[in-house]
């Protein structure tokens, strides 16, 4: 069975990729893979929950995903976005409260499960396509997370796994390569 992990930066092409890429496959997006976490997402999106507790709702959520596919291991997944992300874009937050380097052990130990029982490949896409400000963006250093991204993805952990993805797109008539 394969797991195929789709990551890297908002407006890069993942999902995109992904529709046309992994058309049949079983897919898992994260955060928000699971009918409770919209809900929660709500209720932050609200003001009814604070960021510091949310992060713990969507670290429950991506071991309750790692969980899954461990224990459902008869088809193969792709997951758009993973605890990669988390780990990335929450970074500051998590370090700030104490919590990076246990979630980051906990989500690693389950990750490394996983390698045993599924063919990973990690489908890094490191180029914007659009320069513009998203909703994560708008607050966050677009170069800073991809140096995140660069950190954690060159550790042996994940080295291994990662493919690098350039899309190639048309702008204004002319093709691009990135």
């Amino acid at each position: 069975m394969y797991l195929y992990i789709i990551e890297g930066l908002d407006k890069t092409g993942k999902t995109t990729y992904t529709k046309n890429k992994f058309a049949g496959y079983s897919k898992i997006r994260l955060p928000g893979g699971f009918e409770y976490t919209h809900e929660m997402r709500r209720f932050f999106m609200e003001g009814k929950i604070p960021h510091f507790e949310m992060i713990h709702v969507i670290f429950g959520e991506h071991m309750a995903a790692l969980q899954h596919l461990y224990y459902n291991n008869t088809e193969s997944y792709v997951l758009d976005r993973s605890f990669i992300s988390y780990l990335v874009y929450q970074k500051e937050l998590l370090i700030k409260y104490g919590y990076y380097d246990t979630y980051k052990k906990l989500l690693e130990e389950m990750f490394g499960r996983l390698s045993e029982k599924y063919e990973i490949r990690i489908l890094y896409f490191s180029k914007r396509l659009v320069q513009r400000k998203d909703d994560w963006l708008e607050y966050m250093d677009a170069d800073e997370l991809k140096n995140n991204f660069d950190e954690l993805l060159g550790q042996e952990t994940y080295s291994r796994y990662v493919d690098n993805i350039d899309i190639e797109c048309k702008c204004n008539g002319k093709h691009i390569s990135y």
